[in-house]
């Protein structure tokens, strides 16, 4: 047998090949077999590497596609599912490319808080995308979306998006996107979507955009919107994310229209706004320029703009030479031209129509705010209800006010309107504003200097000369401050001219005016009726609220009240230096008051003084057309005198003041009559008592009446006759204005202390008229006789005469001529009566025809210094003498013989006549029948030869007692010498002063 020859390797390396291509074939098989697996791990495993959680499934894979779905996240609330994935591939050279990604159905949730947008596990990838820069030559691929969801979750409310789009070479070419109904909100918004459509198509380098948005409700800031829509297209070039810069046409629009549509407060009903812009576009995004022409317009049926209701509203604008730039900030320029047209407009008591306006210039809008150089026209037809229609109360300035405001025109033909940097909104006129009432009459408010000047004149108007500082616009009106003048009637004043500064506001339908300082008031009258007050002036000062306001047909005028003055004619009285507080007001045509009067001083005005000025206080007020008052009044060294109180019907015109001053004591140091009145001036002082005044006023639109009682319970005084004990009475007045006290009143006094003599039993019966005090009757026991007034009439008029006349009944001379100047001189023992007419005016004293007469015997002595200017006439019968001798009237022995009668007269009877003469001296004619009566018997001794030779004549005899004496003696007094006498006796013996 022979060996076999050992193998070649080629014969060695065949099986190893055989069995390799076994392995390589039954491997692909195998790798083929598994490819969904080992596609399905590389993709998860990959996604893993890159910090995703992943899973998925291949339901098919070949040489140029695969196909599956792939869950990302917490399989219980994955981020992203994709249903199907359809990814289409190939080799291009050496490198591997996706062709297409077909996505049904894919389904996003993702989150948007503080401006980022968060996928979950897909974060760390997207961030590793947008850190690659795309390959160079690489071709993207084309992307289709069937039936995508994004399930956005925004912090204010979850919104699902549901779109279908296609992309092309990294560049969208068809987007389909629907929102389903949704609410977000946040303390900033709340906006309630309906399904919402947006779509773009791309083409030729351009795209175009159109966004329809339900709004069922929606409030953002001052923006609100219910049942509205907004629709907007646009169309311009395709952003070039590589380059991030674009050129091209853009044309957009854009309309709202809804029910309802609100911004700050202004509101369209049934409204749509409407704009449309075309210009040219440059940059992207951050560097984005865009300049062309811009058009509005909006047109509603209805509005609600500054809390009011407006009618039809149409408006047009545009915007020429516009200007966009994002670069730096947003910035937008343009010279906008508008115009609006607005058939009627009502807020509160104001009601526009046919209302026209236009506002054309520059307008620059950046970060900052807006900057405005606007001129702007506007006239209509206004009228404002806010005053009420004319009632009977009104004054005449009142009525023609309400009937202005019922009815104007006005025309406002050129206003600048300014803004700059963001700051307020300013307006200057360039020609005036002017309102025209309908029934006649203008108010114009037109620039002067820095400010304006508001005037008002014509058709019934008050008279208004105004200086405004500055003006302004508010919410729902205006307000300017300044200085204004007017003369006017309002409420019960008429024809008041007010000189006041402050602001002027007109908000809500109510005109009010602040003052910054006291306003001065002047009115020749205040209108009460019969009770009116005249020349009324003081100032009325702010007190925490308006000074006026104006409102719903209501007036108030309300302050603090300083230097009131007037004069009160039913009262005959002034009241000046009024201070207090006061609000008065008119209320749907009633007329109310209140006032506090917490310091005034009264003084009389009647032609004569009642009353020496007083301070009152108190309250006062005006309700249900009822007048009442309480006021305290009180002397100048404030004390309690007396209250008043008053009442008074608006309707009726009935009303009264009661005064009451309850128990007055008077007492040394302290309160004295005089104090009170002028007319208590012979009650000198000090005067110690009581009084008590009850009275007051009453009134009817016919008449005026006035009464009151004095009661005097006891008073001692001192009086220019003396002191007065014990006076008393009970004084009954029929009209304190003026003062008059009927006839028979009466007043009575225990004693008056004259230094003369003592009077006792004092009683004086008298009535007062405004003119004068008479006295028709009285009586006081003097020298055991009676002194009867039979007439006095004392005027009250300063120096008008008093007149009078005083009868004489027994009264014994004796113990007044003792007291008097001359008692050392004349000494007189005789009862006499007699009637004694008299006129005194200052300290003159006057006798006309005054008579006296002795009623019985008595005697007289007179020394021969007193009598001056003495003619004497008679007879002389010596008793024993041989014959009756009848001297010569001329000779010295026989005025002798009269001066002896009348040192040692004993009359039988004695009568006097009394007149005054022209030169103020007193005339006295006695005519005396009796004797001479001398301590000691005289004689005259003469022999016949002395009778005959009548040797006794010019020699000095004694006039022989017994005498018979009928005499007739004609002599003067200078009485006003006796009375200064007299009145300086007083003076000496210590009688009190007398208040004036």
């Amino acid at each position: 047998m022979t060996e076999a020859a050992p193998p070649t390797p080629a014969r060695r390396l065949r099986p190893a090949l055989v069995i390799l291509g076994v392995v390589a074939v039954v491997a692909a098989l195998l790798l083929y077999a598994a490819r969904r697996t080992i596609a399905r791990e590389a993709l998860t495993g990959w996604l893993k590497s890159k910090g995703v959680a992943a899973s998925a499934e291949v339901q098919s894979i070949g040489p140029t596609g695969v196909t599956g779905s792939i869950v990302i996240g917490d399989p219980g609330h994955p981020d992203l599912t994709i249903a199907r994935a359809d990814v289409g591939y190939g080799l291009r050279g050496l490198n591997f490319e996706v062709r297409s990604v077909r996505l049904v159905r894919p389904v996003l949730r993702a989150r948007l808080k503080g401006g980022q947008l968060s996928a979950g596990e897909l974060d760390p990838l997207i961030a590793q995308f947008r850190k690659a820069p795309p390959r160079t030559g690489a071709v993207q691929p084309r992307i289709v979306v069937e039936g995508g969801v994004v399930a956005l979750d925004t912090g204010y409310g979850r919104v699902r998006i549901e779109a279908d789009a296609k992309m092309v070479d990294g560049r969208l070419q068809q987007l389909s996107a629907r929102t389903a109904p949704t609410r977000l909100r946040s303390d900033r918004f709340d906006v309630s979507l309906g399904e919402t459509q947006l779509t773009a198509q791309a083409a030729g380098g351009r795209v175009e955009l159109s966004l329809d948005a339900p709004i069922a409700s929606g409030t953002a800031g001052g923006l609100s919107a219910t049942n509205a829509r907004l629709r907007m297209t646009a169309a311009g070039p395709y952003p070039d994310l590589k380059r991030k810069r674009e050129t091209g046409a853009v044309v957009a629009h854009a309309e709202l229209s809804g029910g309802r549509l609100a911004l700050g407060g202004q509101a369209l009903r049934n409204g749509q706004i409407s704009a449309a812009l075309t210009g040219q576009a440059a940059g992207w995004i951050d560097d984005l320029t865009l300049t062309g022409r811009a058009v509005a317009d909006l047109r509603a049926g209805g509005a609600e703009a500054g809390g009011g209701q407006a009618g039809t509203l149409r408006a047009a604008g545009s915007a020429e030479d516009l200007r966009w730039t994002r670069k730096g900030g947003d910035l937008v320029q343009a010279r906008i031209a508008a115009s609006a047209s607005l058939d009627s407009y009502a807020r509160d008591a104001l009601n526009l129509s046919q209302v026209t306006a236009a506002a054309r210039g520059p307008v620059r809008l950046s970060r900052k705010g807006a900057d405005l150089d606007l001129v702007t026209h506007a006239l209509g037809h206004g009228a404002w209800s806010g005053l009420g229609a004319p009632v009977a109360t009104d004054s005449a300035n009142m009525a023609a006010v309400k009937r202005a405001a019922a009815g104007f025109r006005f025309t406002a033909p050129a206003v600048a309107v300014r803004r700059q940097g963001g700051g307020a909104v300013r307006a200057r006129l360039v020609q005036p504003v002017r309102l025209t009432p309908d029934r006649g009459g203008s108010v114009t408010f037109a620039p002067a200097g820095a400010g304006w000047k508001l005037t008002a004149a014509g058709g019934g108007l008050p008279k208004v000369d105004a200086d405004i500082v500055q003006a302004a616009l508010a919410p729902g009106g205006g307000v300017a401050s300044g200085r204004i003048k007017a003369a006017l009637s309002i409420g019960p004043i008429e024809r008041g001219v007010f000189d006041a500064s402050g602001a002027l506001r007109l908000a809500d339908g109510v005109v009010s005016f602040t003052g910054d300082r006291c306003a001065s008031m002047t009115a020749p009258r205040a209108n009460f009726g019969a009770n009116d007050v005249r020349g009324l002036s003081g100032r009325l000062c702010p007190a925490g609220s308006p000074l006026l306001s104006l409102g719903g047909g209501d007036w108030r005028i309300a302050g603090r009240a300083e230097d009131v003055a007037a004069e009160v004619p039913f009262l005959q009285a002034r009241v000046a230096k009024g201070a207090g507080t006061l609000d008065l007001a008119a209320r749907k045509g009633a007329l109310q008051a209140k006032a506090g009067i917490a310091a005034a001083e009264v003084s009389d005005a009647a032609p004569v003084t009642r009353f020496r000025p007083v301070g009152i206080s108190g309250q006062a007020q005006l309700a249900r057309e009822l007048w009442t008052a309480a006021v305290a009044i009180r002397d100048g060294a404030g004390r309690p005198l007396a209250t008043a109180r008053l009442k008074h019907e608006s309707l009726s015109g009935r009303g009264g003041v009661e005064i009451d001053s309850g128990t007055l004591r008077f007492a040394q140091g302290g309160l004295q009559p005089a104090d009170l009145s002028p007319l208590a001036a012979a009650v000198g002082s000090p005067a110690q008592g009581e009084a008590q005044f009850t009275g007051g006023f009453a009134w009817t639109p016919a008449a005026q009446t006035s009464a009151g009682v004095l009661e005097i319970p006891n008073l001692d005084f001192q009086s220019p006759a003396g002191a007065v004990s014990g006076l008393s009475g009970r004084v009954a007045f029929t009209s304190l204005a003026p003062l008059v006290a009927a006839p028979g009143q009466t007043l009575q006094a225990a004693s008056v202390a004259t230094p003369v003599a003592p009077l006792t039993e004092v009683r004086i019966a008298f009535g007062l008229q405004p003119d004068a005090l008479r006295v028709t009757g009285g009586q006081a026991a003097v020298g055991g006789g009676l002194a009867r007034i039979e007439s006095l009439e004392i005027p009250l008029a300063v120096g008008q005469p008093i007149r009078g006349v005083v009868n004489l009944d027994g009264v014994q001379l004796h113990d007044l001529v003792e007291a008097s100047p001359f008692g050392d001189r004349v000494e007189l023992d005789a009862k006499v009566s007699g009637r004694i007419p008299f006129t005194t005016q200052g300290d003159k004293v006057r006798v006309q025809g005054g008579t006296l007469h002795a009623v019985q015997p008595g005697r007289l002595s007179i020394q021969r210094t007193a009598l001056t200017n003495v003619e004497a006439s008679g007879a002389v019968e010596t008793s024993g003498a041989p014959a009756a001798v009848a001297p010569e009237p001329s000779t010295d022995t026989f005025s002798d013989f009269a001066y002896q009668a009348m040192e040692h007269l004993a009359f039988s009877t004695l009568t006097a006549g009394i007149d005054s003469r022209d030169d103020g001296r007193l005339a006295v004619l006695f005519h005396i029948i009796g004797k001479h009566d001398p301590p000691q018997r005289q004689e005259i001794r003469l022999s016949f030869l002395d009778l005959i030779q009548k040797k006794f004549l010019g020699r000095k005899l004694p006039l022989p007692s017994d005498t018979g004496v009928d005499l007739t003696l004609d002599t003067t007094l200078n009485l006003d010498d006796l009375l200064g006498d007299y009145a300086e006796f007083r003076r000496l013996h210590g009688s009190a002063q007398v208040q004036p």
